[in-house]
């Protein structure tokens, strides 16, 4: 369960700026994130079980002009997970080459990740990469406030779960970043999520609300250069086994760092 909840993150959209008939530009990043999920399982006579694990990705990520924007392109270079990701090592492993696909507009909206080159397996890796894309508009200066509001279902099966997210970003102004020039974005967010599960007592309703806030960093070119994010939820499962709703709180954080 706690990789299903991990990759219920909604997914982001990147904004850069597109100049024309520019070559393809690509640049790599690690991503590393976190999860700690507490489940209080007194109500069905099981006491508070918690779980934490990380994992560690390295991705490429290739930008080309098109007709109305420009095509990105994702490949999973390597990914790994800690001794106690719940995730066998074997899926890590089926991860390495795959591919997803998207498309920028001009207007700097990014279309969902389309799985194209990837293991059966290794679509359960897919969440994980939810959070690598901030919003990163074109132009921005210090000062500038906006929002956005996304929404993301997960599915496998008979497990649908819905997040909803509404994100308010504010430049805060121009510093360095690895010896670059870059605009500081701070992001503040709140997601509702709602959906079900199965699980060996029967099936299962999650619903609850998170918040969280994110820091980020972009070159004068639009180039995106890492950031940093953190993820609290308060959720509740209900189902079969237990008498009452158990309570889950899931700390999620993620940090990207562009690499040379």
């Amino acid at each position: 369960m706690a990789a299903r909840l991990f990759a219920c993150a909604a997914a982001a959209a990147l904004t850069a700026a597109i100049p024309a008939a520019t070559a393809p530009v690509t640049a790599r990043y690690r991503v590393d994130q976190t999860l700690t999920q507490e489940i209080d399982a007194s109500a069905a006579g099981k006491g508070k079980q918690s779980i934490s694990f990380s994992t560690s990705s390295f991705l490429s990520l290739t930008l080309t002009d098109s007709v109305g924007g420009r095509t990105l392109r994702v490949v999973v270079d390597s990914m790994r997970g800690d001794s106690a990701a719940p995730i066998p090592a074997s899926v890590f492993d089926s991860a390495k080459g795959a591919e997803f696909r998207a498309f920028l507009t001009t207007a700097g909206k990014l279309s969902e990740l389309e799985a194209v080159k990837v293991s059966p397996a290794a679509y359960r890796i897919q969440g994980f990469l939810s959070d690598f894309f901030p919003w990163v508009k074109a132009g921005v200066k210090p000062g500038e406030q906006w929002a956005d509001t996304s929404s993301k279902t997960t599915t496998n099966g008979t497990d649908s779960v819905v997040v909803r997210r509404v994100t308010s970003y504010r430049a805060v102004g121009k510093e360095t970043r690895d010896a670059r020039k870059a605009m500081r974005i701070t992001s503040e967010y709140k997601s509702t999520v709602a959906g079900t599960q199965p699980t060996d007592n029967g099936p299962a309703r999650i619903e609850g609300s998170g918040k969280g806030t994110g820091t980020y960093f972009v070159s004068p070119e639009g180039l995106y250069l890492g950031g940093d994010w953190q993820l609290q939820s308060a959720l509740t499962i209900s189902g079969a086994f237990s008498n009452e709703p158990l309570p889950i709180t899931i700390t999620q954080t993620t940090k990207v760092t562009a690499l040379p």
